[in-house]
């Protein structure tokens, strides 16, 4: 039960550490009025939802919590912290400059929108690579062995093109 509930947490992690290769369509922002559901189109519900930067808090915390970061090892840890929110930030901008467009997109203008979104997933793993590499180096073997298991794939979860 155990293994499943980390499973879970751990993707739900990834997701939003990953979530850099997100389309527009799946972006979220803050949620809408209670009544709002049942009058709203499929088209538009993923304004409900909300952006990779309003939830990267509570992503840093799991992380810091579930590798048991020490005192001795805070100060690797606070430039992961902050790559993690610079990803976020960048991912907002991303989307928020993807939802400008409100004309239906061709099949050029859609791709090279796929194509911006993998620039800057590019760019934002880079970061968070540069940022956690000293930390994983750091980490007690036990840390290391939970980080490999929170950055595994999970089912399927984690794919990317």
């Amino acid at each position: 039960m155990m293994n499943i509930r980390k499973s879970v947490l751990a993707a739900a992690l990834l997701a939003g550490v990953g979530a850099v290769g997100i389309v527009p369509a799946f972006a979220e922002v803050a949620p809408a009025p209670a009544n709002a559901g049942a009058t709203q189109t499929p088209a538009h519900r993923h304004m409900q939802r909300m952006l990779p930067g309003q939830k990267v808090a509570g992503q840093i915390a799991y992380l810091k919590a579930e590798l048991k970061i020490t005192p001795a090892q805070e100060s690797l840890w606070a430039p992961v912290a902050q790559a993690m929110r610079d990803n976020a930030q960048a991912l907002d901008q991303a989307i928020l400059r993807a939802r400008q467009e409100k004309k239906p997109l061709d099949a050029v203008q859609r791709i090279s929108l796929r194509e911006s979104f993998a620039k800057t997933r590019s760019e934002n793993e880079a970061r968070f690579l540069a940022s956690f590499k000293p930390l994983y180096a750091a980490l007690t073997p036990a840390q290391q062995q939970v980080a490999n298991e929170l950055f595994a794939p999970h089912h399927g979860w984690h794919r990317r093109a």
